[in-house]
């Protein structure tokens, strides 16, 4: 079992895959791909990192020896090496993924505007949406925090539009339990808040930016297509300053992998 799905776990999953073990790649996301699917270019090459990463989501969707659990999150390990219990608790996506096709029709008529998670929330999205365009599973799933029925008991708007009736409230929280041989942690980081480096203006100023901010207005599956613009009125920048790189002492400071955060500065 491969914990998180990251490019580090994407690779360990297909490298044991290759020596002919079965595997179970297991990311707590609606989606695997981690941080490096938000990241429009990738140090040292400057290379896409779809480009890099969409061949991979596609041999793990398809390597027969390799199962992808999303929305898993480990609950609790018994055993050892050679013989663990691992016990997985589930979410549910309200959405079938043996029906779902991805086709985007339920997020037409879903009257709910979330906050774009994959984009920083520099953008909005449907209540119900894939997860990033080139997603792996590429099935829709319902954001339950915000969801009108979920939450209010609204009426399903969004159910009779599915063709594929595909979407299903009536999913609950399931739980695994997968005897494995051994375990790969590949958990990945998450960047601390911005907010504590209050020095830099970040909050008060919406034209500083965060490196990982600056990575999704660079993508062309960015919130403006890959068109950078300034966040406050949407001009385009005539200088960028890049105003500190903090949380590492390191050379690898401004590396897209590095667990800093990066300030950037547009005027």
């Amino acid at each position: 079992m491969v914990v998180g799905a990251g490019v580090s776990g994407i690779q360990a999953a297909l490298d044991a895959a290759k020596g002919g073990f079965k595997v179970y790649l297991v990311d707590k996301g609606p989606a695997i791909g981690g941080k490096m699917a938000q990241l429009d270019k990738t140090f040292p090459t400057n290379d896409c990192s779809m480009c890099i990463l969409s061949p991979k989501f596609i041999e793990c969707a398809t390597d027969p020896n390799i199962e992808i659990l999303t929305d898993a999150a480990v609950e609790r390990v018994d055993g050892e090496a050679g013989d663990f219990r691992v016990t997985l608790i589930q979410r549910p996506r309200y959405v079938d993924t043996d029906k779902c096709t991805g086709c985007g029709t339920c997020a037409e008529y879903c009257p709910v505007h979330i906050p774009d998670a994959y984009n920083e929330n520099l953008a909005t999205l449907k209540c119900i949406h894939l997860s990033f365009p080139q997603a792996v599973p590429a099935v829709s799933f319902v954001d339950p925090e915000h969801c009108l029925f979920l939450k209010r008991g609204i009426r399903q708007i969004c159910v009779p539009t599915c063709k594929n009736k595909a979407i299903d409230f009536h999913q609950r929280e399931r739980v695994h339990e997968i005897r494995v041989g051994s375990l790969i942690l590949a958990p990945g980081y998450e960047t601390f808040s911005p907010q504590a480096q209050s020095q830099y203006g970040y909050g008060r100023f919406r034209n500083v930016v965060t490196s990982l901010e600056f990575e999704r207005m660079l993508s062309a599956s960015g919130p403006n297509r890959g068109e950078l613009r300034r966040p406050s009125d949407g001009r385009h920048p005539k200088k960028i300053a890049w105003i500190q790189c903090v949380g590492s002492r390191d050379k690898t400071a401004g590396n897209p992998y590095c667990s800093s955060v990066c300030f950037m500065y547009a005027i």
